[in-house]
């Protein structure tokens, strides 16, 4: 766990750092961004760039690995009967709000979500933007300039989100400007096209698009509890059939937890084989609201998260939207994020808590090709925590005493 060196001037030493629960404490060793050194540092440092941990868990920074800063906090924006549409009505509300849109107002609201979302620990984003006819290309070029503003605070992924769909005219030809624009993976949104055969050709212009431009894909698919929402298993083979193994996340998935346990066994083992990350948004998904449709509640579910984990396959955590039109709560916080998905799908096993922690971090790291971890040679994106235990870390006040990002204290609480 030490690494040896010689003369080392570290840029910051966390002292008395509890690497897992229940265990010694060691200090931290910072340089240049990375950890450099774990064990008992005898070095010493002025006072401004020492931290005690006090015995509390130190952990990798959270990676929030799906949400939507160009929506963000339009809450302000939005009248008392604009609350609680289903998701349909909610679609043609954001298309009024989008005709409007101005970089500065989308800046002004997605900077304070992404200043809310530092001081509770999230140190990389992955964002979805909407590029459609009705907004063009005016999120992306905020979000852009955010990305590069924020940059010594939180590391920012853009992923170009067809929120209406890729059909209309225009649409695809602004997903590949996008592309070329700033957007760094391609998004999808079968579930917004009329019929189940144009979402499969959703799909398939998706993976066209990906393909010709060497992006990952994320495709948000089946949000509903209506088994016969199902289209994660055209998906998967899909991207077994493209040779996209490996570089295509599914987000939400709900309609998994639908369909009778035999069914769901083999579409996970599959999900598994073609080496698809699954993304959860767990306040997001309970309270998106659907028709009753052919037995359907019209309160919505979590996906099959334990069953997920225990086949092997990659689960991360996002917040979703944050005081939108979609979800007009939520602060940006992971660990309430863990607590509803916990809670929710009764996850209260200590290798649960393991789990869920790992989905909230580490999982959501590889999505983002970040080297996360509390070991030496890693990026030092580090949350020195108020509590000894991970459990304690869930149950606790929403509040993360210190952010380290790149090696430099970013909040202090």
């Amino acid at each position: 766990m030490e690494e040896k060196v010689t003369n080392m001037v570290y840029d910051l030493i966390i002292r008395n750092a509890r690497l897992k629960d229940h265990g010694p404490s060691a200090d931290i060793g910072i340089k240049d961004g990375n950890i450099r050194n774990i064990g008992n540092i005898k070095d010493t440092v002025p006072k401004d760039r020492e931290i005690n941990a006090e015995h509390n868990l130190v952990i990798p920074g959270f990676v929030n690995s799906h949400t939507h800063l160009d929506k963000a906090d339009l809450l302000s924006k939005m009248k008392p009967s604009q609350f609680g549409g289903t998701l349909e009505e909610n679609r043609r509300l954001i298309r009024e709000f989008k005709e409007n849109y101005t970089i500065a107002g989308i800046k002004e609201r997605a900077g304070r979500v992404i200043r809310e979302m530092a001081k509770e620990g999230i140190t990389a984003i992955r964002t979805q933007v909407d590029v459609d006819p009705t907004a063009e290309l005016l999120p992306l070029k905020a979000i852009c300039e955010l990305r590069k503003e924020y940059v010594h605070i939180v590391d920012i992924e853009i992923c170009a989100f067809p929120q209406e769909g890729v059909f209309k005219q225009g649409a695809r030809e602004l997903l590949e400007q996008a592309l070329n624009d700033g957007a760094d993976l391609l998004g999808g949104l079968p579930l917004v096209e009329k019929t189940e055969k144009e979402q499969k050709e959703h799909i398939d212009v998706l993976f066209e698009i990906a393909k010709n431009y060497d992006v990952e894909l994320e495709v948000q698919i089946d949000e509903s509890n209506n088994p016969e929402d199902f289209m994660l298993p055209y998906l998967v083979e899909k991207t077994i059939n493209e040779g996209y193994e490996g570089r295509v996340s599914a987000t939400h998935c709900i309609s998994l937890s639908k369909v009778d346990n035999k069914t769901a066994s083999g579409v996970i083992k599959r999900v598994k084989e073609a080496g698809i990350n699954v993304i959860v948004t767990p306040s997001c998904n309970l309270i998106t609201g659907f028709p009753e449709i052919r037995g359907s509640r019209s309160y919505n579910s979590i996906t099959r998260v334990r069953d997920l984990v225990e086949n092997g396959v990659n689960v991360a955590i996002g917040t979703d939207n944050i005081r939108d039109i979609f979800y007009p709560l939520g602060n940006g916080s992971m660990i309430r994020e863990m607590h509803v998905l916990a809670t929710a799908t009764r996850m209260s096993r200590v290798e649960d808590v393991v789990h869920i922690f790992d989905m909230a971090s580490l999982n959501g790291a590889k999505i983002l090709n970040l080297d996360y971890g509390v070991d030496v040679g890693r990026q030092a994106d580090l949350l020195i925590t108020g509590s000894t235990t991970k459990r304690g870390v869930i149950s606790s006040r929403e509040i993360i005493p210190y952010v380290v990002k790149n090696g430099r204290v970013v909040s202090q609480t």
